[in-house]
């Protein structure tokens, strides 16, 4: 059974006026609100062809709503013996989805009206129903794949993780790749501030002009 809410007997409708609520009650459907949000119900699947036409011609905003349940089962149950269990609990339910896994102890129902939800909730025999989340669906574990299910049964394939560090390829581009440059440090001339060096080397040359100039003196004389 595929999944779909247009055959649900809930409507969610935005800005409802006045004159809408009254065409609404000619077609024998009630009006609530919660949360600032109105709904609009109708007994059964026959008069939802009349509130999508008070609706399309008002040019109201609307969806037709839906409530899904995951299913717990102790015994194994098919769908046809789910489905009837649903229908004993919930009089004048209608079931818009209902799934049995392959593990025939879980599954997914889904039905139309906030009522027959809260009432499936309420159970407390074998059968247990609690707020559908796609966490609770039984999910294959597999480290090499990842993701929901698809369609096909397929599973999407994750790609291989590259595990070299970003040093490790940085060192083998620049070692592998690039050519290797010989580079010739040069120190820089030390300046005339630099320290002290001109006293130093007056020292040492006027010490050389000394003796140099004594042994010119004694040569001399």
């Amino acid at each position: 059974m595929s999944q779909t809410s247009d055959n649900s007997r809930t409507f969610r409708v935005l800005n409802l006026t006045d004159e809408v609520k009254t065409k609404l009650a000619a077609v024998n459907a009630v009006v609530s609100q919660h949360e600032s949000v109105n709904y609009v119900e109708v007994a059964d699947v026959a008069s939802i062809t009349g509130v999508k036409k008070v609706l399309d011609e008002n040019e109201m905003k609307y969806k037709q709503c839906s409530y899904s349940t995951f299913v717990r089962f102790k015994d194994e149950l098919t769908v046809e013996q789910l489905t009837k269990l649903v229908t004993d609990l919930c009089a004048n339910v209608n079931v818009l989805y209902v799934r049995v896994d392959e593990n025939n102890h879980t599954g997914k129902l889904v039905v139309d009206k906030l009522n027959d939800y809260n009432t499936l909730k309420g159970n407390t025999g074998d059968v247990s129903f609690y707020r559908f989340s796609p966490l609770n669906v039984p999910r294959v574990q597999n480290r090499n794949y990842a993701g929901n299910s698809r369609q096909e049964g397929e599973w999407q394939q994750v790609p291989a993780r590259n595990t070299n560090s970003v040093r490790g390829r940085y060192a083998s581009a620049v070692v592998g790749n690039s050519p290797v440059t010989n580079v010739t440090v040069n120190s820089a001339p030390r300046g005339d501030g630099g320290r002290g060096g001109r006293g130093r080397g007056a020292g040492r040359g006027g010490a050389t002009r000394g003796r140099g100039g004594n042994t010119n003196a004694a040569a001399s004389s």
